[in-house]
């Protein structure tokens, strides 16, 4: 039996990696595909949560779907002309 699994956060800005265990996804029941196992990782690095998809010894990180991933939007402000 596993103990925890080697991955790497899927955060642009953390990108952490090693081995964690998972916990069960209290929100798995509300996916479309119910029967496939949903898991989370709390992340040491950045201190944030992200769920995966269990694929047989494996597992898949999902999407991460937050505000803090948002990359800081560059404008180009001209130099005042």
């Amino acid at each position: 039996m596993l103990t925890g699994y080697l991955v790497k956060c899927p955060r642009m800005r953390c990108h952490w990696f090693g081995e964690l265990p998972a916990r069960p996804d209290p929100d798995a029941w509300r996916e479309p595909e119910a029967n496939v196992p949903i898991v989370v990782f709390d992340c040491p690095g950045c201190h944030l949560a992200w769920r995966a998809r269990v694929i047989g010894n494996d597992v898949e990180s999902l999407p991460v779907e937050s505000a803090d991933e948002l990359e800081p939007a560059l404008f180009d402000l001209g130099d005042g002309d």
